[in-house]
């Protein structure tokens, strides 16, 4: 007679082994990070971004300029990054 916690255990590990491990980084993952990379004003000219919805796309412009697209609403932003280290204040 097999227990119903022997049954459940192995029910557990059959399925802990076909799935991905939870420390694995999938696409949005990473989208998430370079569009923290773009905003903080680290990406690169031509670097490109797409919120998860895919409504939203951050473009990094010549310059360093970022452009944030809103397709659903037909929106566009643009705006320049701060550069660690550069406080106008103090000059």
């Amino acid at each position: 007679m097999i227990r119903p916690v022997t049954a459940l255990l192995s029910l557990v590990f059959t399925i802990g082994l076909h799935s991905p491990p939870a420390f694995a980084e999938d696409d949005s993952t990473s989208q998430l990070a370079t569009i923290n990379k773009i905003i903080r004003g680290e990406g690169k000219p031509g670097e490109t971004a797409t919120a998860k919805n895919g409504e939203v796309v951050y473009t990094v412009l010549e310059g360093g300029v970022v452009e944030i697209r809103n397709l659903r609403y037909n929106t566009l932003q643009r705006f320049n990054t701060i550069k660690q280290g550069d406080n106008n204040r103090s000059k």
